[in-house]
């Protein structure tokens, strides 16, 4: 009976989360990951507290009830209250063990066998009558408990503050009564803006150009994209280059000193004039670097936006992923690339059975998937690695799937094998057949301890002066020489590129799939390590002037399906999608625009220029921090600003908000692509 109440409670210390029905069915579902899952040995201290207290009260209970019948929990009935009272005002009145009856008998009437009778029909109606009214009342004594006070809950719920209902939640009678005694989430109702344009508008850049299918969708097609340039690209319509998309795990910006910048105004590096992810850091300066780059959490949350320029699902049990989701339609980069003639693949060091990544990718459009499945045989029949190595003492795989070191290296021999059959197929008159790979590492995953072996024994830059004296000094240690284990195969992986000739026939972009936050004792706390990401997009040989750009203006992961169909071109007829990226090869005013980065398991937030916004779908607290010199969120700016300034954050709130509601709407009734949601797909 506690363990619900006892699972909420270290729920909410440890990952500030309710307990939910829905946890217990994801547990169920990705039982497979449970435990590789990045849980704290203060977590897991937590929770043994916990548990001890729960064990140790229910024994003292148990002990109580022994012995003392009132704590008999099948006696705890309102029901049988109204039992008791109607039978101690019906009972018979006794002396010394012998029941007195009077009947009153008059001149005329019957026998005493009549009144005998007579009396005991009487009985026998009264008892009747007695029965109907205690009847009566057991339904109204559940009436009251199930429907009366429920409902009068509810009222008392709707009359608070979505702060005090929260707090006052019952997290598991929440769940029983269909979470009716949680705060409803804002009104997700759209109208039209300033000028009787739809509302759509609002999130669909001027930059690019395109024709609504409707009013109240953000279902369109693009067909091309005007403005300024901020950078130009050099690419040949009869020699369209390959695409890489590289997620690196956990990857957040202030890692790279060169993102981060010299002043370090957050001092972020203490002091220290050292980079975690040097590789990065030159490929990013021959590249356009992405320094104010955002992204949502986790990495399933990440793919929809990355690859589909949408705000993620609002769940933090469920993505739009989860499942499979095999008969959704969705048009996005996979998309994009297909209809322009390009062979589409989705490489990964990790396991794809997660949250079924492995239904997912085949179904909306990749032609081929290789997962750490594949690695592992390919790794045997080419590198020589035996089977005993991935999980004895080599260690060259771990519960996540195959290191970086090897999946990078797999993914440089395809790319390389890929691109020698496309100049064969040129020189012989066929079709180039480009590519777009996307491609996910996965050996900087939490909680940073799995490494091989050989990397265990290996000299490594001393990052000390970055984690000592620190609260987690262990697990920062842990994922700074695991940050740097993947740059260092990331930065070979790139050099053979370029050493090999792909780089100039290959459009890379690199990007965290999301941050991480190995010093806060709570997961996710540190929002900005969390949210904020590394980016850069290399494009060898063909930025001319631009290569060495920073742009400092907030993006977002959503922003990359325009940037790339801008700058390889859209297909003949334009390209259908639903996103709100911008193309960032266009040039925008800094400060302008505002992007969207939700953790469902924390706050959702909105980014306009260096200024981060943290709110949620219920309450009116909002918290405005400086992203540059106020990295740990300490001085809350939103007080100080005048009304009209925080009326305009009201608003821009309401939009993110309101277009997180209708991506989660359209996800939950599988109407993405559709103008309305009664037609469906």
């Amino acid at each position: 009976m506690m363990t619900p109440f006892i699972v909420d409670l270290v729920l909410v210390i440890n990952r500030e989360m309710r307990f939910t029905f829905d946890l217990v069915t994801m547990a169920i579902s990705e039982k497979e990951f449970v435990g590789a899952a990045p849980i704290s040995a203060k977590e897991i201290q937590r929770g043994c507290v916990a548990t001890t207290l729960m064990v140790v009260a229910s024994t003292v209970f148990a002990s109580v009830r022994t012995k003392a019948s009132w704590a008999d929990l099948t006696n705890w009935n309102p029901t049988h209250l109204v039992t008791d009272f109607r039978t101690r005002s019906g009972s018979v009145t006794t002396k010394k063990g012998i029941k007195y009856v009077e009947v009153a008998l008059e001149e005329g009437a019957d026998t005493e066998v009549e009144a005998s009778t007579k009396i005991s029909r009487g009985k026998e109606n009264r008892t009747y009558r007695n029965l109907i009214y205690q009847h009566a009342l057991l339904v109204a004594v559940v009436i009251v408990a199930l429907v009366v006070l429920p409902a009068a809950v509810v009222a008392l719920r709707c009359v608070c503050s979505p702060l005090v209902a929260y707090v006052g939640m019952n997290a598991t009678l929440n769940e029983l009564f269909g979470h009716a005694l949680q705060p409803t989430p804002s009104d997700a109702t759209f109208t039209k803006m300033k000028g009787g344009k739809p509302w759509v508008e609002a999130f669909i850049h001027p930059t690019e150009e395109h024709e609504l299918f409707g009013d109240g969708s953000l279902y369109r097609r693009t067909t091309g994209f005007r403005g300024d340039l901020a950078f130009d690209v050099d690419v040949s319509k009869d020699n369209p280059p390959n695409v890489l998309v590289i997620g690196v795990e956990s990857f957040r910006f202030q890692d790279s000193r060169y993102l981060v910048g010299e002043e370090d105004p957050s001092n972020l590096f203490k002091g220290v004039n050292m980079t975690i992810t040097p590789n990065f850091d030159r490929w990013a300066k021959r590249g356009v670097a992405l320094r104010n780059l955002w992204s949502s959490t986790p990495t399933s949350r990440s793919l929809e936006s990355l690859l589909f320029a949408q705000v993620p699902y609002d769940s933090t049990l469920r993505t739009g992923i989860t499942g499979g989701r095999k008969k959704t339609k969705l048009s996005g980069l996979p998309q994009l690339f297909k209809a322009k003639g390009y062979d589409n693949f989705f490489t990964t060091g990790c396991l794809t059975r997660f949250e079924n990544w492995n239904v997912f990718l085949p179904a909306h459009g990749y032609d081929v998937v290789l997962e750490s499945k594949e690695m592992v045989r390919i790794a045997e029949n080419r590198l020589g690695i035996t089977h005993d190595q991935w999980f004895g003492d080599e260690q060259r795989g771990f519960k996540w799937g195959v290191h970086d070191d090897i999946n990078l290296r797999l993914l440089g021999d395809m790319l390389v094998e890929k691109t020698k059959l496309q100049k064969v197929r040129v020189a012989s008159g066929e079709s180039k057949k480009p590519l777009f790979v996307t491609h996910y590492t996965i050996s900087s995953h939490a909680p940073f301890k799995a490494r091989p072996k050989w990397y265990s024994k290996a000299d490594k830059p001393d990052f000390s002066a970055l984690y000592e004296g620190e609260k987690n000094a262990k697990d920062i240690k842990n994922y700074l020489e695991m940050r740097y284990f993947t740059d260092l195969h990331l930065g070979k992986f790139m050099d053979r590129m370029e050493k090999e000739g792909i780089l100039n026939d290959t459009i890379v972009v690199i990007v965290g799939d999301h941050g991480q936050a190995p010093e806060a004792d709570v997961t996710n706390t540190h929002e900005e390590s969390v949210t904020r990401v590394a980016g850069a997009i290399i494009a060898e040989g063909r930025l001319g002037n631009a290569a060495g750009l920073v742009l400092q203006d907030a993006v977002e992961q959503y922003d990359i399906l325009n940037t790339l169909a801008d700058i390889t071109g859209l297909p003949k007829g334009g390209f259908v999608q639903n996103g709100i990226g911008r193309s960032l090869k266009r040039k925008v005013r800094f400060g302008e625009r505002v992007v969207f980065s939700n953790d469902p398991s924390r706050k959702m937030s909105i980014v306009r220029g260096h200024r981060r916004l943290r709110y949620d779908q219920v309450t009116a607290s909002m918290m405005l921090h400086d992203t540059e010199n106020d990295h740990a969120m300490t001085n809350d700016l939103f007080p100080g600003l005048s009304a009209e300034e925080q009326a305009e954050w009201e608003y821009w709130r309401d939009h993110g908000r309101r277009v997180t509601a209708y991506y989660t709407k359209r996800w939950d009734e599988n109407c993405l692509l559709a103008v309305n949601c009664t037609t469906g797909n």
